[in-house]
């Protein structure tokens, strides 16, 4: 079984943003330790790269300034409210549009050569 876990390991390693996932303590957790978990889970990965869940994290907060502002009553809501909108819509949609980054591989050796097609041929049904 160490095998198998040195591989597991070795596996995500390679694939780069991919992190073991957080095992959850025996007792039960609370809300705000939850959302702190998928939080961390979320904002994982290469410092500077955009990946869906940051966006998604940017979004509820661009969402969360603009009900302080309005509850406040400083600043220009409607623009914060509306760019926190716009990039919940995209975040939601990168998650259907952008491809894996791991090759797929088996023991250290590639299964799957990657296509050179374009964005477009994402979209399209494969026969």
């Amino acid at each position: 079984s160490d095998r198998y876990q040195r591989e597991i390991e070795e596996i995500l390693r390679q694939a780069g943003e991919a992190t073991p996932p957080v095992a959850p303590s025996p007792k039960k957790l609370g809300f705000r330790r939850l959302v702190w978990t998928h939080v961390k889970q979320s904002l994982a990965g290469k410092p500077w790269s955009l990946t869906p869940g940051r966006a998604m994290v940017a979004a509820v907060l661009l969402l969360l300034a603009a009900l302080v502002l309005n509850s406040v009553g400083v600043g220009p809501v409607a623009i914060v409210a509306f760019a926190g909108l716009i990039l919940f819509i995209v975040a939601y949609g990168m998650f259907f549009i952008r491809p894996p980054k791991a090759r797929k591989r088996w023991r250290g050796q590639v299964i799957e050569e990657e296509s050179s097609g374009s964005w477009w041929d994402r979209f399209r049904p494969r026969r």
